[in-house]
C-alpha cells in the first residue's frame, strides 16, 4: 500500500511541477480499490477532493452520481474519482474532468479486465488502458517526464480584453472574433472586459447565447470586479450601466437598446441569425469554443468568418491556445479528446473525386479500425454543433442505430448516421395517440401518431436520417442527395424520415432528395433559434394527406404562431409545382389598388386567395407582401422592421411591389 501511496504522492509532484493534469486507471479487486482511494483521500485530504459515481468515500467534499458531472462545471478540485463500475456517461465523465486544476489527478476505478463484447465497453476499455494504470500485484508504471513550464497562462486572455474594449471603444462596424478550446477563459475574458468597459463609461451591453447558463460565467466575471454591483438572474448593474442577457431570436425580435453586443457559443446560433447581428448592430464581440464537448470544429470558421471577411473587411480574429487552469499539451486534456474523438481534424478533400456507393460501416469494424471512425467523426463534429461524446457511446452501443459512409482515396466524402423507429404494437397506439406514452427511441412515429393521428406511421417500419455530412470542400456537388439515393436503394424501409432546425437551404436540399414536409415545431429550439421540421418520403397510403394536412396548418399558422418565421423559410415552405388558379373577377380591382386605388381591406382577400393558390409565383413574392399578406403583420410592425417612415410610405411601397406582379386572380 505504501508504494501506491508513494507513487500518488510522486505523480502529484510532477503534475504540480508541470501544471499539468494526469489520469489514473486503478484495476483489481474492489477491495484493494477500495483500500487505495481510501488511503489516497486521506493523503489528499483539504486540497478539494470530487467524486462521480460510486458510493461516496469518508472525506469527499463533493459527491454526484455518474450522470451528473455537468453540475460540477464552475468549481475547482486537486482529485476526482470516478467510479465507473456502476455506469458511464461520456458527457458528464467530460465536463467533470474540467473541475481539475492544473497539478491534480482522475482517478477511475472501473472492471478494466471485464470481458465484453459491447462495443462501447471495448473503445471504453481500449481508451482507458492509455491513462497510467495502477494494477494490483503488478509492477508500478513508470513516472511521466518532470520539467518545469513557464507561467503564461493569463497573457492571451488580457490580450483578449484589450480587443474587445476596442470594438467599443474604437470604430463602429469592426467586428470581432474570439475563438478557444475548451478552459482557455474566453467567457471570463467576455467578463473582464465587460466590469472594465462599465467602470470607464456609461454603457448598455447586451449578451446573448444559446442559453443563460452559458454566460453565468461572463456574469460572475463581471461581478469580481464590479463591487457592490446590483445582480439578479441574466441582469447585472452597476451605476448608470448594465448587462443584460437577451435569447437570440429575442435579440432579433424586439430593438433593445445596445451600446454593444457579445455573442456567446455564437457556432451554436444559425448562421442566418449571425448574419442578422451584425447587420443590425454595429459594435459586436463573436466568442466561440472550437474543440471539446461544447466545440464546433470549422463549419463556423468556413461558413460565418469567410461571410464575416466580405461584409466587413475591417473585422479582427482571435484564437486563445493557452489554457488558464493548466499548462498547454495537458495529457488529461489530449488524452479526453482522442479518446471521444473531439480532436478531430478533418482529411484533405481529394482533387478529384470518383463518387463511390456509400456503405454500411460494421461497428466491430469501427472499433477495430478507430482511424476510420475518426474520419467519419471529423465530418459530424465540424457539421453539427451539438456533437457530444455520448453520441460515440451511443454509436457503438445502440443497435438500431448506424453508420453509412462515402469513401473515394481513402478519404470519407461524407456520412450519414441514422435510428431504425416505429413497428410499434398495436397496444400502445391509443397511449401514444393520446400522449400517455411516448417510446423512446421512435421521434417521428410517436410524433405523427401522436400530433396528426396517423396510426401507421407508429406500426410502419422506418429509417430517420439523424445526422448527414458532407466533406466542406465538396458541398453544393451533389454528394449529399446520392447518398441518400443509395441509403433508399440500399434498405427497404416503409418510409424514411428526418427532423430539423428549419432553415431554407436545409428544407430545400431535403426537398430535391424527394422529401416531403409533415410537421414544423410551434416553438423555437433554445439552442439553434429555429423551429424543428419533420420531413419524410415513402409511398405510403397515408404520406400524401399528411403532407396536405401540413400546408394547411401551415396557411392557418403563418397568422399566429409562425407570424415571426423567416420570409426566405415562408417562401421555400410553401413553394409548390401547382398551377396557378384563375380567378379573373379580382385583376383589376387588384390593378385599380397597385396604381393607388381602392384600398388595401378591400384587395386583402384576393391577395390571400392567390398566394395559397399559385403557390408557382412565389419566389416573385417581396418580404414585404409575406410579412403583411401571409403573415399579416401590422402596417407599423412591416414599417419598424422594413426602416419606412411611417404607414403612407410602406404602403406606396407595397403598391409599387404589387406592380411588378402578374396576377392571375
Amino acid at each position: 500500500m505504501a508504494s501506491t501511496l508513494d507513487f500518488f504522492s510522486l505523480l502529484f509532484q510532477t503534475a504540480s511541477k508541470r501544471n499539468h493534469r494526469f489520469g489514473v486507471v486503478l484495476t483489481g479487486q474492489t477491495d484493494w480499490q477500495q483500500s487505495s482511494l481510501n488511503a489516497l483521500v486521506e493523503k489528499v485530504g483539504q486540497q478539494g477532493i470530487f467524486q462521480l459515481g460510486g458510493e461516496p468515500l469518508d472525506g469527499v467534499d463533493v459527491h454526484f452520481n455518474v450522470k451528473q458531472g455537468q453540475r460540477l462545471l464552475g468549481q475547482e478540485c486537486q482529485l476526482l474519482i470516478c467510479d465507473l463500475r456502476s455506469g458511464f456517461d461520456a458527457n458528464s465523465f467530460s465536463a467533470a474532468t474540467g473541475c481539475i486544476r492544473g497539478g491534480g489527478l482522475l482517478v477511475v476505478v472501473a472492471d478494466t479486465n471485464q470481458q465484453t463484447d459491447a462495443f462501447e465497453q471495448v473503445w471504453l476499455q481500449q481508451s482507458l488502458s492509455n491513462l497510467i494504470v495502477v494494477e494490483q500485484g503488478k509492477a508500478l508504471p513508470t513516472l511521466p517526464d518532470t520539467f518545469e513550464t513557464p507561467n503564461h497562462a493569463f497573457e492571451q486572455q488580457a490580450q483578449a480584453v484589450d480587443m474587445i474594449r476596442k470594438v467599443v471603444e474604437g470604430h463602429r462596424k469592426r467586428p470581432f472574433v474570439m475563438t478557444a478550446d475548451r478552459g482557455r477563459g474566453k467567457s471570463s475574458a467576455l467578463g473582464i472586459a465587460a466590469a472594465e468597459l462599465i467602470k470607464s463609461r456609461n454603457i448598455h451591453i447586451l449578451v446573448t447565447a444559446p442559453s443563460l447558463a452559458t454566460v453565468n460565467p461572463l456574469f460572475e466575471h463581471a461581478a469580481v470586479h464590479l463591487k457592490d454591483a446590483n445582480q439578479e438572474k441574466g441582469r447585472l448593474e452597476w451605476g448608470g450601466s448594465s448587462i443584460q442577457f437577451v435569447a437570440p431570436d429575442e435579440l432579433l425580435r424586439c430593438h433593445h437598446r445596445a451600446d454593444c453586443v457579445l455573442v456567446d457559443e455564437a457556432s451554436a446560433i444559425p448562421i442566418p441569425m449571425l448574419q442578422q447581428m451584425v447587420e443590425r448592430f454595429h459594435r459586436l464581440v463573436f466568442s466561440t469554443t472550437i474543440h471539446g464537448y461544447e466545440g464546433c470544429g470549422r463549419g463556423f470558421t468556413l461558413k460565418f468568418q469567410t461571410w464575416l471577411k466580405a461584409t466587413r473587411p475591417n473585422s479582427s480574429f482571435f484564437h486563445i491556445e493557452q489554457p488558464i487552469r493548466w499548462a498547454a499539451n495537458d495529457p488529461l486534456e489530449n488524452w479526453l479528446f482522442d479518446s471521444f474523438l473531439l480532436n478531430t481534424e478533418l482529411m484533405d478533400a481529394p482533387k478529384s473525386s470518383e463518387q463511390r456507393s456509400i456503405e454500411r460501416l460494421d461497428k466491430k469494424r469501427l472499433v477495430e479500425q478507430p482511424d476510420l471512425l475518426r474520419h467519419c467523426f471529423a465530418l459530424l463534429v465540424n457539421a453539427h454543433y451539438q456533437t457530444s461524446p455520448n453520441d460515440l457511446i451511443l454509436l457503438l452501443a445502440d443497435p438500431s442505430i448506424q453508420l453509412y459512409a462515402q469513401f473515394s482515396e481513402g478519404v470519407c466524402l461524407g456520412c450519414i448516421l441514422t435510428v431504425e423507429e416505429g413497428g410499434l404494437n398495436e397496444s400502445l397506439l391509443e397511449d401514444i395517440e393520446l400522449g400517455k406514452r411516448r417510446p423512446k427511441g421512435h421521434l417521428v412515429p410517436v410524433m405523427l401518431a401522436n400530433q396528426l393521428g396517423i396510426r401507421l406511421a407508429a406500426t410502419d417500419l422506418s429509417l430517420r436520417v439523424m445526422r448527414i455530412a458532407v466533406h466542406p470542400d465538396l458541398q453544393r456537388q451533389g454528394i449529399g442527395q446520392s447518398m441518400i439515393r443509395d441509403l433508399i436503394e440500399q434498405t427497404g424501409f416503409a418510409f424514411y424520415s428526418t427532423s430539423f432546425g428549419a432553415t431554407k437551404e436545409l428544407h430545400e436540399f431535403w426537398r430535391q432528395c424527394g422529401f416531403e414536409s409533415v410537421k414544423l415545431g410551434s416553438q423555437r429550439d433554445q439552442s439553434s433559434g429555429t423551429h424543428s421540421l419533420i420531413m419524410i418520403k415513402g409511398q405510403t397510403s397515408w404520406t400524401k394527406n399528411a403532407n396536405l394536412s401540413f400546408v394547411s396548418s401551415l396557411h392557418y399558422g403563418l397568422s399566429n404562431i409562425f407570424s415571426d418565421l423567416e420570409t426566405e423559410l415562408v417562401r421555400s415552405l410553401l413553394s409548390r409545382k401547382d398551377a396557378s388558379v384563375v380567378l379573373p373577377s379580382a385583376s383589376n380591382l387588384i390593378k385599380n389598388y397597385s396604381l393607388g386605388g381602392a384600398s388595401y381591406d378591400s384587395v386583402v382577400p384576393f391577395l390571400d386567395d392567390w398566394w395559397k393558390q399559385s403557390p408557382a409565383m412565389l419566389n416573385m413574392m417581396s418580404d414585404l407582401y409575406i410579412r403583411r399578406v401571409v403573415q399579416r403583420h401590422s402596417w407599423q410592425e412591416c414599417v419598424d422592421e422594413f426602416g419606412f417612415t411611417g404607414r403612407k410610405q410602406v404602403e406606396q411601397a407595397f403598391r409599387e411591389q404589387l406592380q411588378l406582379l402578374k396576377f392571375t386572380v
